[in-house]
């Protein structure tokens, strides 16, 4: 019975260390939204290397603050893998481990956006709040986005995102090494699903915070919504319709 509660408390501090760092996340946001500090505009910091950081820093957080909610499930239902499988082989793999290889997917998509943003903005793409300030860059990035949604490598990777079970019963490894790369593993799968979406946000504005938070309920029923509902193909057509109307500003 101490081992079960042991197990059950760990459980609870990863699951709840992990809604702190969500609450965090976001407060963050608000504050550096609210101040249109440093980080808010990494564009107009004097030097490449600090306009990287800048960019980095917020994209890093923005990523926790957006993909961490929509974790949860798999998160859940590691911990009551990892829970079952002790009992068997006598060792537990930490949850904390598994949302750190999560982190450590997504914070490598960080890094890429990071050196997109600042290139769009040495190139006077980007508006202050990181908006998109040519038609032509909205176009093409709703366009592609929403094509996106109808390819095999989106089918492929939110079929691993929205039946978290499967991909671990086939991918399962023990040990926090174990844990560690099933976080990894299924962090990129997540990021080959929703990335070409967080994209979206230079078109949207990336310091919007009334879109951040939409596009994480959208992105998070994305992955638990029935695949019969069609959910991402509307999407798609939803996208490359905006992009569409917006291309068609080019020619007016």
């Amino acid at each position: 019975m101490q081992i079960d509660a042991g197990r059950w408390r760990d459980r609870l501090l990863a699951l709840g260390g992990l809604i702190v760092v969500i609450g965090l996340s976001w407060f963050y946001l608000v504050r550096m939204n609210a101040d249109m500090g440093f980080m808010a505009m990494p564009g107009s910091t004097p030097g490449l290397p600090e306009q990287l950081f800048a960019a980095f820093i917020m994209w890093s957080v923005m990523m926790l603050a957006m993909m961490l909610p929509t974790a949860l499930p798999a998160v859940t239902v590691f911990g009551n893998l990892t829970q079952r499988r002790s009992l068997q082989i006598g060792s537990t793999s930490p949850t904390t481990l598994f949302v750190v290889g999560y982190v450590a997917a997504w914070t490598g998509y960080a890094g890429m956006a990071a050196l997109a943003q600042v290139a769009l903005s040495r190139a006077a793409l980007l508006t202050p709040m990181l908006q998109s300030a040519s038609i032509a860059l909205s176009a093409a990035i709703l366009l592609a986005a929403g094509a996106f949604q109808f390819t095999s490598l989106k089918d492929a990777c939110l079929t691993k995102c929205r039946s978290p079970l499967a991909f671990f019963l086939a991918e399962w490894r023990d040990g926090k090494a174990g844990a560690l790369v099933l976080g990894i593993k299924h962090g990129s799968y997540c990021v080959g699903c929703c990335g070409a979406l967080m994209a979206v946000m230079f078109v949207l504005g990336a310091m919007n915070l009334l879109w951040m938070g939409a596009l994480t309920l959208f992105v998070l029923g994305e992955k638990l919504v029935p695949a019969r509902w069609r959910f991402r193909s509307l999407a798609g057509i939803v996208l490359m319709v905006w992009g569409v109307v917006v291309a068609t500003a080019l020619v007016r």
